[in-house]
């Protein structure tokens, strides 16, 4: 008996929905049609089957649409999915996976047929198992790809796109002299629209396909001679007899061709080949700005700075050299593993620069990529004040690509003011002088502090790894079993490290009334310190960077030698809590239910465990990993969740807030670790549970992790 076909359709819009429904009528048995994800979760809870789902996405509702995607596919199997946007949509490609589509709104219901129709799949389609990419992640496609032409013949009936390209003018066939806008025979049978994967275009093989519509496709492809990822955008071979549209596609390469800046991505090659026209565009493996805000995560002010510099430098760039360009965004800001910035293309052809209402909106969109990384207290005030300034009704407001230019240079900022604007402002720093003076002071003081530093000998630095990540609240796949629902909580984006509880041994020390404030109603009598193991041994050599047990360490490795009690107190000292093992677990695992916290493959090289720690002396120390025992917290970028967590898989242990019987004690009661650590050599699937022998267990391979109820806590100290 065939099973019935189930359409899933998730969208705010219930127009939109209602357009997707009629688009598919006919292709599917079901449909069940949800304005939201919360709405969706419910949903598939009491389905036995989905087999399409429709979903539409913006910046802010894309992650919890794809962590749906995910969740479905974890319990149904590999769902073909569809997502639909009226904005450009270059920072969702790196969570587009095999089967999935992107559409623009209003959709083309004839090619949202055709991708959602079983029988147009063929053998050498996107179903074939051969051409199954695994995680998206290692290749994330942030060039930007998906803008269209539109030639003045035709192209009524396409999707609608929210910005034009070059060939809105197209010059005509005598006009034309560039040799790839004639007519190459095709030698092959190919289809006039979309190419099957596994096609090759001379030196590429097409891999997966990205987007889609009635002109044009966009791959995912290998060029196999030198074995790098592109990303390979094609004009469909229907065209290719009429000149206006082949030029307008080879302008626009063209143009993004000619594109030289150290910032900005590559467009590499535009050619022809079987009678396709394509061109092949750089595939930048790095997180957006936005994904990093969502992730909570922390950047430097020198990189915040590098952004400023490198989003001014583009600009001008474009505007000196004609460029006609998308305006600049935190979703198309990359940031490289080296932390160097990465603007994915924006140029749309050659043409006029930004209009002045343009480039005010472009300084907001540059304020906007920054300022959640932003500390009151803790950054630059210069960068505060710059920030503050970008697209602003004010005098000193920074609302062009020149204002920004010459705030980067520390030009005057009055050089382009009005005599009446440049007294409303000196009036304003006749106020200022007391604080000049103070920051005169101040730096005399840095300046000691310098000398001090290099008389005692340089040590490594404590980096600010006390941040958050919101755990949202909804179900997920805990262990082996059913789906439990787990409420919002905050769980710390790292281990507790050395330089932390150092603070925390400090003030109990300023303050010995704190102990009674924090132990445990069950802390044995005994237990009268909360100094892990060693203690001495080892923050002396983390203040220097030294050598622990053979292994080097600094203030921002993993705090061990702490029992369960030391955990507790911590945790409590600092206005927090331990977390509980379905919280962690859900940390790691996501709504999705991962194996791992980067997905359900596993990758040796992505965590800290004890596969390269050899008793034969077969292979050196870390040859793995890259690190004897323990790595700082930070460190293995690969071991991250969904949630921004890092660590989960391993570098340590950590102990969390649940209990239960002892096997082999079942009348004694123990707390519960969770992860693996770098002494593990096995069993690193996040749902792995390990017993602890008793709660005033020591070893080096044992840490934790803070949780909390709220984003904002506060330590018995004061300290935030």
């Amino acid at each position: 008996m065939q099973t019935e076909r189930v359409l899933v359709i998730l969208d705010e819009s219930a127009a939109d929905r209602a357009i997707v429904e009629q688009s598919l009528s006919g292709l599917v048995d079901k449909v069940h049609s949800v304005a939201n994800t919360q709405d969706g979760w419910k949903l598939v809870q009491n389905l036995e089957n989905v087999s399409l789902i429709v979903a539409g996405i913006d910046p802010e509702t894309g992650k919890d649409v794809f962590d749906f995607r995910d969740y479905v596919r974890g319990k149904f199997g590999p769902v073909p999915c569809a997502f639909c946007s009226t904005e450009e949509m270059t920072s969702f490609y790196n969570r587009v996976i095999e089967g999935d589509r992107l559409f623009f709104k209003p959709i083309d219901a004839e090619v949202m047929r055709k991708w959602a129709d079983p029988t147009t799949k063929s053998p050498t389609g996107m179903e074939s198992a051969e051409h199954i990419m695994g995680n998206p992640a290692s290749s994330p496609l942030n060039a930007d790809v998906t803008q269209p032409l539109n030639p003045a013949h035709g192209h009524e009936g396409s999707a609608a796109l929210p910005e034009s390209l070059p060939g809105d003018n197209p010059p005509s066939a005598e006009e034309s002299t560039s040799p790839a806008a004639h007519e190459q025979s095709a030698p092959v049978d190919l289809p006039e629209d979309a190419l099957p994967v596994g096609t090759r275009l001379g030196d590429y093989k097409l891999l997966r396909v990205i987007q889609e519509d009635k002109d044009f496709a966009i791959y995912e492809a290998e060029q196999t001679s030198i074995g790098r990822k592109v990303a390979l955008k094609t004009l469909f071979r229907k065209h290719r007899k009429d000149i206006n549209w082949v030029q307008a596609f080879v302008d626009e390469a063209a143009a993004r061709a000619s594109v030289n800046h150290p910032v900005i991505s590559l467009v590499y090659e535009c050619d022809q080949e079987l009678g396709v026209n394509f061109y092949t565009l750089e595939l930048v493996d790095a997180p957006s700005l936005s994904d990093l805000a969502r992730r909570r995560a922390a950047l430097a002010d020198d990189i915040l700075w590098d952004v400023l510099d490198s989003c001014s430098n583009a600009l001008v760039y474009l505007r000196d050299n004609g460029m006609q360009h998308r305006l600049i965004s935190a979703q198309t800001i990359l940031l490289l593993k080296e932390k160097q910035p990465r603007i994915a293309n924006p140029v749309k052809g050659r043409g006029t620069p930004l209009s002045p209402a343009e480039e005010k909106q472009q300084m907001q969109l540059i304020a906007a990529a920054i300022e959640p990384f932003l500390k009151k207290g803790a950054s630059d005030s210069q960068l505060f004040a710059v920030a503050d300034r970008l697209g602003k009704d004010r005098i000193d407001a920074i609302n062009s690509i020149d204002a920004l230019e010459k705030a980067l240079d520390n030009s005057d900022p009055k050089e382009t003011l009005s005599d009446k604007e440049i007294a409303a402002i000196t009036e304003k720093e006749t106020n200022r002088t007391a604080i000049v003076a103070g920051t005169i002071i101040g730096l005399l003081i840095v300046m000691g502090g310098i000398i001090t530093m290099l008389v005692l000998g340089n040590k490594p630095p404590v980096r600010d790894l006390e941040f958050l990540s919101r755990i949202p609240a909804g179900s997920f796949p805990y262990q082996q079993g059913n789906d439990i629902e787990v409420g919002e909580f905050f769980m710390g984006q790292y281990e507790v490290t050395i330089s932390q509880y150092a603070a925390f041994l400090q003030a109990l020390s300023a303050d010995p009334r704190l102990a009674g404030k924090i132990k445990h109603q069950d802390q044995p009598a005994e237990k009268t310190s909360y100094v892990p193991e060693k203690w001495d041994l080892l923050y002396r050599a983390a203040m220097k960077g030294g050598k622990f047990f053979g292994a080097t360490v600094d203030p921002n490795y993993p705090v061990i030698g702490v029992d369960w009690w030391d955990a507790y107190a911590y945790t409590k000292w600092r206005g927090g809590r331990l977390p509980t093992e379905q919280e962690w677990e859900k940390a790691g695992r996501g709504r999705a239910g991962n194996k791992y916290p980067w997905g359900m493959k596993l990758d040796l090289t992505k965590f800290n465990s004890g596969v390269d720690q050899s008793e034969e002396g077969d292979q050196a120390p870390g040859a793995v990993d890259g690190f004897q025992y323990w790595s700082p917290v930070d460190a293995m970028t690969g071991d991250e969740s969904r949630y921004g967590v890092r660590d989960l898989a391993g570098n340590v242990s950590e102990w969390t807030a649940s209990w239960e019987a002892h096997p082999d004690s079942p009348d004694k009661k123990v707390p519960i670790k969770r992860g693996a650590s770098g002494a593990t050599k096995e069993g690193f699937e996040l749902t792995a549970r390990r017993i602890a022998e008793s709660p005033s267990e020591r070893n080096f391979w044992t840490g934790f992790r803070i949780a909390s109820d709220t984003e904002k806590i506060k330590s018995l100290s004061g300290k935030e």
